[in-house]
């Protein structure tokens, strides 16, 4: 018997509690076979840093032989003289002395220093601890000089003694770099670029020889060092303001004191800072001898700074003493905040006769300062103090926010004078700490808070924490004030816990930020494993962050899962992708998009995507009032892909053609406001941009040559650009929820009483006795905040419902023409905006009438019927008999296309209205009709009905615009009632209606209907926006040219006709499918509704009488005719005595979100409020199918339980992307086949497992992706194939040489990507069945399995996938599914109630009649009705 189960009932053992591995659906973790809390990955244990110390030691008595017995103040050799093999000889020879007479002839050098800096006065001394010491630790305040002065006073001593110097000096800012170095070469008179320049990234001042002074970033030194090995090409490196601690900073730290041990003793390493941990950093560069000489130069503050704590504060009257321990502001705290403003101005107020300065002076320059954490305590704070400050009219103040997303006027007005009379209160982010000054700032009120942005190495997942602030930084942020006069700083903590709980520094960047490009560095240093580089940080990160680390660049290609071949935790080789990732400023993920781009030829799309994605804030945000219209303009700029990314490269586009046009600086920044893009973060892309070129082409990354191969069109490339961007940020993939949910779309359209989800949203908590047919008007005026205008709306309300429904008319233009904005699928763009109102504000005030009050006034007014005190609103709907909508009992119908916008919407004339359609235009055009002329145009207005001109005849028509006017002659925009189409006629070619005729026709339907073809839908493959393509639309025309035509009505719903079109040699629709124009497509419920009513009420007909055949077709008209909005003048506001709140608006369509990957499957998921998806909506749902979005970086919020997606991209519709995609882009996968092996079911992607134990090396990235369309073998070849030629791009037969393929092979790898992809998308895929199973987490042993053919051995990034063959359905298998098949249709017309069934054929309970026969009108289950051979009988 099984020892395993032995051990269960052996109570001897100790009993261990495990976690079994539990799969999902796709997108819907709720479908779990069973679930629990239990079943969540356990997180990967946490290493610390106890593997630090034998590296330490190692590394301390290296740097003890800097001072072993030899002298230390000659200048270093010339990198010649140390080009030896022999390190020993090296470590123990005397530098000899270079001279440089020449070049101090050469150039002006001025001796002479500002002596009234206060750098000046430590001078000798920190010239004499340059001389004497390896290392020099200097600390000197903000505005002492130090960064410009102490690398002239090197300069300056060498000139003195004729000797060669070469002086590096780094600054963490861009910006920083160039200014100051233009500010020394100002100083000393020395043309920019020669004596003094800089380098930021790949820009340099071109006189490289001549320069002696460089100032640069720190990554351009760090990279330098990485590439030489050795200091040797510097007399002098000067690291400045190494107190910020980022990554770059402490990684230049490991690799300085690495080299100045190992090969560069003689070098002269510099440390400056303002607020430098000078203990921290002696301890790092001490020797078993001696520390680092520290020399600190201060100045006095001009003006004395006071100091309070909440504690010492004994006259504001506190409400209770807050716990300090949990960082955070509560209502307490901001109502604090304002007591110490209103202190603040009654002292001023008091100290008038004390004082020199008047009240009116003491305001000015008074500001006063609060640091809070984060724009929504920013908001929060202004909210509060406007509410007080009504209250005491007397303080009159100016709120100024100040943060990073703040547009250019509003930074601006920080530094502003207040108006006369006002205080100015500027509210701030830690901006404020150091990257502004503003100097009319007096007071202080600092909360002591901060955001730190922490990422979890095993998830990749960051998350922003709120945490009390370094007491550094409530230093920087004190200085801020007494530049004009004496200032104040009210700390909002007690003294105890500011000198005993908070901390000194902050955390630096290394222990809570991505490791990717460290490891990288390390890799590229070649000095041993990643873990023992890094272990020599100031601050060491944790083993199991390096090892997570690790294993997330093996995710992405930068390191092959293998050292020498073999597998290791803590390493691997680094591949040519980790190369080129290590020499971008980018995310490592930005870095793989580029080279995807690369890889199927958008280089130029992708270098400006990641550029936009590196550049902070580069949309503005304003006031709140004004989100929903800065939200809209992101809309505008994606265009309708649903891609943040796609809006960053037209963003860009747009700019560089407005620059290319030289347009004037006001235009740009008339263009930047009205767009809501911040121009400034443009103009640095732009900068980005051209460097990320240069880098590219400095790792051989080119774009082919035009004209060497076919470009990817404008359709061609949305679709490219999204597999790129999920190749990129693999395995960042999340599914929508429960569209796998059968009973989805039935809730979907309950919830909106059948209205059309696609126009309709909803308000609730309305009260029916409100009586809302009154309010119409008022609640269509709440959409002007979102520019929807009231005329292009009806509001409705069902009766004994809290509802009020919203529906957005259809655009009477045509509908696949050019738009302004356009969203993904099928929804209206009016929706999007009308729940992006509601993330805004939810409630949304209401004035209304009380119920007695409304019932007189309409009795009064005689609108609508008051029947035993219930109000029956006026109503207009069409006479039911006079409809030319299909019949209930017609299944086929002939007639006329008389107009065709495209496939989706197209006119038709029923065969039966011929006579009298020519009996209305005979009328219409008969003398007396045609007498009216139109005199003049001011008689035609909007919405007017008239005769006007179509061919030769004049026919019905409504106005729908006045055009612009032509030579002072207007133009009418109109639709012709009676055939659909539109015309721009003069108003000669109009005709005002008589009298008669209006009263005849006015109320008379139009003579047709509007249908659109059933059961398919424009394929995205050769779509975009859900369009219908030129070639589908042309084979319609083609069709309705001929004539006749004879539809096959599908269904009727919202009065708009679903039809198959019948051909000669077959089915219009099916015709589109076969050419790859169009896919096979569910319809959503309603259709499939009314389809299984007509289909019953056809197979009854021959029972049913002519008469009563006619009364059902009306009552089922008059039923499907939804309410009409009347459109009622609203009671006037001063008789609305009640204010009603209502909720909303909400659409059903409506859109949550799973992650796929397995650390975060059992989290909720949000998408960043200004990402384009922030208004997820389901953009087609009728379709069943899983929809992928794919997020550029996901945080986590500070308890775990939520993320937050940011930067998405909605991955087009093509059924199966999702799957394709993690095969395609994944390290390794495994396809799962069902019990039988018929059929592929789920596919398990994830960096692999260990082949001994079965266990996965990344557990938390692994991903389960269950299949619902047929994924065959001809896929995984072709997947395999893509992936192989992937690979050949960058296959370098020699490790250390750059990729081998010329551009002939690339054109050849490129072509042969682009017919594979095609194939692979545009295959036409049968539905199948949902799988679950309780071992989809587990990799299993396939060493059965032949394996597949590797070209490229364990050097491959995508190793090939490989995959069982699939076996023959089983006969009596299929005779079993059929046979169930066949009894699901016995039951279709069963009258009574239906015990549950299984449909076996798709996995699905039914639970009724309705339910069953709804079922069978599913593409999922006709699909599966082919596969196994079942007919209909």
């Amino acid at each position: 018997m099984d020892s395993d189960l032995m051990d269960f009932f052996d109570f001897s053992k100790q009993f261990k509690r495990g976690t079994a591995l539990k799969g999902c659906i796709t997108g819907d973790p709720n479908a779990l076979t069973t679930e629990s809390r239990d079943s969540k990955p356990i997180k990967r244990e946490k290493i610390g840093t106890d593997y630090v110390n034998e590296i330490v030691e190692k590394e301390k008595q290296l740097m003890n032989k800097l001072v072993d017995g030899q002298s230390v103040a000659k200048r270093n050799r010339t990198l010649d003289e140390l080009d030896s093999d022999d390190e020993e000889e090296n470590m123990q020879e005397q530098p000899s002395v270079r001279s440089d007479e020449a070049y101090y002839e050469k150039y002006r050098f001025d001796l002479n220093r500002n002596k009234n800096l206060p750098i000046y006065a430590q001078r000798e001394q920190i010239m004499k601890a340059i001389r004497e010491n390896p290392v020099v630790i200097l600390k000197g305040e903000t505005g002492c000089g130090k960064t410009t002065q102490v690398p002239q006073y090197i300069l300056d001593e060498a000139c003195k003694r004729r000797e060669f110097c070469n002086i590096v000096v780094t600054q963490p800012r861009r910006i920083a770099a160039i200014s100051i170095a233009n500010r020394v070469c100002q100083e000393r008179q020395w043309q920019p670029g020669t004596v003094c320049s800089y380098q930021v990234g790949l820009h340099r001042q071109s006189n490289v020889e001549d320069t002696r002074l460089l100032y640069c970033t720190t990554g351009v030194l760090l990279n330098n060092l990485i590439r030489l090995k050795t200091l040797t090409h510097y007399t002098h490196i000067v690291l400045d303001e190494v107190h910020e601690r980022d990554q770059d900073m402490d990684f230049l730290l490991i690799v300085v004191r690495r080299l100045l041990a190992l090969n560069s003793r003689h070098v002269k390493v510099i440390l400056m800072s303002a607020t430098i941990d000078t203990r921290e950093f002696s301890k790092y560069f001490a020797t078993s001898s001696a520390f680092p000489p520290v020399v600190t130069a201060s100045h006095g503050r001009k003006y004395p700074l006071v100091k309070y704590y909440r504690d010492q504060l004994k006259n504001i009257h506190w409400k209770d003493e807050p716990q300090e321990r949990a960082p955070g502001i509560g209502p307490e705290g901001y109502a604090d905040a304002i007591k110490i403003l209103l202190v603040i101005d009654n002292m001023e107020r008091k100290a008038v006769g004390q004082s020199l300065q008047s009240y009116e002076e003491a305001k000015r320059t008074g500001s006063v300062l609060i640091f809070l954490p984060g724009i929504n305590e920013i908001d929060t704070m202004a909210d509060h103090i406007t509410s007080v400050m009504e209250e005491n009219p007397t303080m009159i103040i100016t709120i100024v926010r100040c943060h990073s997303l703040m547009s250019p006027d509003s930074q601006e007005e920080v530094f502003q004078p207040p108006l006369p009379g006002h205080r100015k209160i500027i509210l701030t982010t830690n901006i404020a700490e150091s990257s502004i000054t503003v100097p009319d700032v007096s007071y202080v009120i600092d909360f002591c808070l901060t955001k730190v942005l922490h990422t979890d190495t095993a998830t990749n997942y960051s998350c922003l924490r709120l945490e009390w602030a370094s007491k550094v930084n409530c230093r920087q942020r004190a200085g801020r004030v007494g530049r004009l006069r004496s200032g104040r700083v009210y700390r909002m903590v007690s003294k105890a816990f500011y000198l005993e709980e908070m901390k000194e520094f902050g955390i630096p960047e290394m222990l809570r930020s991505p490791l990717q490009n460290s490891v990288l560095k390390a890799k590229e240093l070649e000095m041993g494993r990643p873990s023992e580089i890094l272990a020599l940080a100031m601050s060491p990160p944790n083993l199991s962050d390096i090892q997570n680390t690790v294993l997330l660049l093996k995710e992405v290609g930068a390191l092959y899962t293998t050292v020498d071949g073999v597998y290791e935790e803590l390493d691997g080789d680094l591949t040519y992708w980790g190369t080129i990732m290590s020499r971008f400023p980018l995310d490592v993920r930005l870095s793989r998009l580029i080279i995807l781009g690369y890889v199927f030829n958008c280089l130029e799309e992708v270098i400006v995507i990641a550029a936009g994605m590196t550049v902070r804030s580069l949309y503005l945000t304003g006031k709140r009032r004004q989100v929903n219209d800065a939200f809209w303009m992101h809309y505008i700029f994606a265009d309708g892909s649903g891609s943040d990314m796609v809006a960053i490269w037209r963003v860009y586009r747009i700019y560089l053609n407005m620059c290319q046009d030289r347009m004037l600086k006001e235009s740009a920044e008339q263009w930047a406001r009205r767009f809501n893009v911040n121009l400034r973060s443009l103009k640095e892309m732009h900068l980005m941009v051209q460097e990320l070129r240069q880098r590219c082409a400095s790792v051989n990354l080119q774009p082919l040559p035009y004209g060497t191969c076919q470009m990817w069109d404008d359709r061609e490339k949305s679709i490219i650009l999204k597999v790129i961007i999920a190749g990129a940020f693999y395995p960042n993939y999340f599914m929508r929820s429960n569209k796998s949910n059968a009973d989805y779309d039935r809730s979907l359209f309950q919830s909106i009483c059948g209205n059309d989800p696609c126009r309709t949203v909803f308000f609730t908590h309305y009260e029916p006795r409100y009586m809302g047919e009154l309010y119409t008007r008022r609640i269509k005026e709440l959409f002007l905040e979102v520019k929807i205008p009231p005329e292009n709306m009806d509001v409705t309300f069902l009766h004994g419902s809290e509802k009020v429904f919203v529906t957005f008319k259809s655009d009477d233009e045509d509908m696949d023409t050019a738009k302004v904005v356009q969203v993904p699928g099928r929804v209206m763009t009016e929706v999007y905006k009308a729940v992006r109102m509601r993330l805004e504000n939810q409630n949304r005030p209401l004035r209304v009438m009380d119920q007695n009050s409304a019932l007189r006034y309409v009795q009064d007014r005689k609108i609508g019927v008051v029947t035993e005190g219930t109000w029956f609103p006026p109503s207009n709907q069409w006479n039911v008999e006079l409809l030319t909508l299909p019949s209930v009992f017609a299944k086929n119908i002939t007639g006329l296309v008389t107009y065709i916008v495209s496939c989706g919407k197209f006119y038709f004339q029923p065969r039966a209205l011929a006579e009298s359609i020519a009996s209305m235009s005979e009328i219409f055009n008969g003398p007396q009709q045609l007498s009216c002329h139109v005199r003049n145009a001011s008689a035609v207005t909007k919405g007017l009905q008239l005769l006007a001109k179509r061919g030769h005849l004049f026919q019905r028509a409504v106005v729908l615009r006045i055009e612009t006017q032509t030579n002072g002659h207007p133009r009418f925009r109109v639709r012709f009632i009676d055939y659909g189409d539109m015309a721009v006629l003069p108003m000669d070619q109009l005709r005002l209606m008589p009298h008669e005729l209006k009263r005849d026709f006015d109320q008379l339907p139009p003579r047709m209907f509007e249908c659109r073809l059933a059961l398919v839908q424009p394929s995205m493959v050769t779509s975009s926006y859900n369009r219908w393509p030129k070639a589908a639309n042309d084979m319609l025309i083609s069709v309705a040219q001929c004539g006749r035509l004879e539809l096959e009505v599908y269904s009727l719903v919202n009065n708009v006709a679903a039809v198959l079109i019948h051909m000669r040699d077959g089915v219009l629709n099916d015709r589109l499918v076969e050419r790859q124009l169009a896919r096979r497509a569910d319809e959503d419920y309603m259709s499939r509704k009314d389809h299984d009513l007509r289909i019953r009420k056809q197979e009854a007909k021959r029972n049913i009488s002519v008469a009563e055949q006619e009364r059902i077709n009306e009552e089922y008209l008059r039923f499907a005719q939804l309410p009409k909005d009347m459109d009622l003048e609203p009671p006037p506001l001063d008789k609305c005595n009640l204010s009603i709140r209502l909720r909303g608006p909400f659409s059903p369509l409506e859109s949550s979100m799973n992650s796929m990957l397995r650390i975060g499957m059992y989290k909720s998921v949000t998408i960043d409020k200004d990402s384009v998806n922030a208004v997820l909506l389901d953009t087609d749902p009728q379709d069943r199918h899983d929809q992928m979005v794919v997020a550029a970086s996901v945080t986590e919020t500070d308890n775990t339980e939520r993320l937050t997606a940011r930067g998405t991209t909605l991955m087009p519709n093509i059924h199966g992307f999702g799957a394709l995609m993690a095969m395609l882009f994944c390290p390794t996968m495994q396809i799962k086949c069902n019990k039988d092996r018929t059929k592929y079911v789920c596919l398990l992607a994830g960096l692999g497992f260990d082949p001994e134990t079965l266990e996965p090396y990344f557990a938390e990235h692994d991903m389960v992706i269950n299949l619902d369309v047929t994924i065959l073998r001809d896929d995984i070849r072709i997947i395999n194939q893509m992936r192989y030629n992937i690979d050949s791009m960058f296959y370098n037969f020699d490790a250390n040489e750059m990729p081998s393929v010329g551009t002939e092979d690339r054109v050849v790898i490129f072509n042969q990507l682009r017919s594979l992809l095609t194939r692979l998308l545009g295959k036409d895929r049968s539905f199948i069945e949902r799988h679950v199973s309780n071992s989809e987490y587990l990799w299993e042993d396939m060493s059965d399995l032949e394996p597949p053919s590797e070209p490229y051995g364990k050097r491959a990034i995508f190793p090939m996938h490989s995959s069982y063959d699939l076996e023959n359905d089983n006969l009596s298998n299929l005779l079993e599914l059929q046979a169930n098949c066949k009894q699901l249709y016995d039951w279709r017309n069963f009258e009574g109630n239906l015990q549950t069934q299984v449909c076996r054929l798709c996995n699905e309970s039914l639970e009724s009649v309705a339910e069953l026969r709804l079922h069978l009108l599913t593409q999922l289950h006709r699909d599966r009705e082919k596969q196994v051979g079942y007919k209909q009988q």
